[in-house]
């Protein structure tokens, strides 16, 4: 399981060394002094362990002519140190028709479960651990009308409404209203708690140059120790729920770069409070190849297996034919 994410960081270094190639002697000198002012090392390898929840989720996606099958799960378990237990998981199998935006729809559902979970189960830990960004959670489109008709569900249950809308568009709204309505949930009642963890940001919002941030931290910079953060806010352009917006609009948020062990990759950090240096210590001592282990334990768990694919597949009679040249789309 660690082979998987920590190739998946080793894969930027041709594309580092390639971008940086391209640069002149000069332009390579600046970009070093300007790392240097952003950069601050710190170790903490030991420390007074923090109780931690970790949430991740995994999906399936089989195309066919009618629409798709789909498969979501998703998972939180709570560590001290590396003794890892699972708390609870959700899973969703089913079909929509039609299957436009398909990839979209079931990427929202998803993520739908990890937010729930991190909801109900958010008082059991001193942190909150997600995969990827506050950013992608919420979502960067910008709505011009806003959706009021899901701002009375009860966000604590386990049902999904937007299952009940068949309309693909108006249901990817839906779920997107649903969503930011958990996050503002969440914020509400665990805001300090929360924090974001991503290995491959493409973000260049510190530097302001073409190669993205991560890239430059990782050539420039060895030691342990992170890049001062970035101060943010939650657009109302970017909430499609009413509810959720009187909640989420102009709160502000922090970003920063870290490398949690000497001479590995960089990650970055969303969270709601500045506490940088409180978060790598609560980081630090429960990662392996400087990436947190409660994550990579859920994200082994939540993977949809081979076997589980072809399960799925058998009991529908979607199996892939003996004929290889035949149209998939066609079962």
């Amino acid at each position: 399981m660690i082979k998987d994410v920590y190739e998946l960081l080793l894969s930027r270094k041709n594309e580092i060394e390639k971008q940086i190639s391209l640069l002149d002697e000069t332009s390579n000198n600046l970009l070093k002094e300007k790392i240097k002012e952003k950069w601050k090392e710190y170790c903490k390898t030991q420390g007074k362990l923090s109780t931690v929840l970790a949430i991740d989720g995994g999906m399936w996606i089989k195309e066919l002519r009618s629409g798709i099958v789909y498969i979501v799960n998703a998972e939180i378990v709570k560590a001290e140190g590396f003794n890892v237990n699972p708390v609870d998981s959700k899973a969703l199998i089913g079909v929509l028709r039609p299957g436009n935006m398909a990839k979209e729809r079931v990427s929202l559902l998803m993520q739908l479960l990890e937010l729930k979970l991190g909801l109900k189960h958010g008082d059991k830990a001193e942190y909150i651990l997600f995969d990827g960004s506050i950013v992608k959670k919420i979502g960067k489109r910008k709505f011009s009308t806003k959706i009021s008709l899901l701002d009375d569900i009860d966000v604590m249950d386990d049902k999904i409404y937007s299952l009940e809308e068949n309309d693909e568009e108006l249901m990817h709204k839906y779920l997107v209203a649903e969503n930011q309505l958990v996050i503002s949930a969440l914020v509400s009642k665990y805001k300090n708690k929360l924090v974001w963890v991503s290995k491959n940001s493409k973000s260049t919002e510190l530097f302001q140059e073409n190669i993205s941030d991560v890239s430059l931290l990782e050539l420039f910079t060895k030691n342990c120790g992170y890049a001062m953060g970035v101060k943010k806010k939650i657009s109302s352009e970017n909430i499609i729920s009413p509810k959720a917006s009187t909640i989420l609009s102009d709160v502000t948020f922090y970003s920063f770069y870290t490398r949690l062990k000497e001479g590995e990759k960089i990650l970055k950090i969303d969270m709601f409070n500045n506490e940088i240096e409180n978060i790598i210590s609560m980081l630090s001592p429960i990662s392996i190849k400087g990436y947190p282990y409660p994550l990579l334990k859920v994200h082994t768990d939540v993977k949809v297996s081979r076997q589980d694919r072809e399960r799925i597949q058998q009991l529908l009679n979607i199996k892939r034919r003996d004929i290889e040249w035949w149209p998939n789309q066609l079962f």
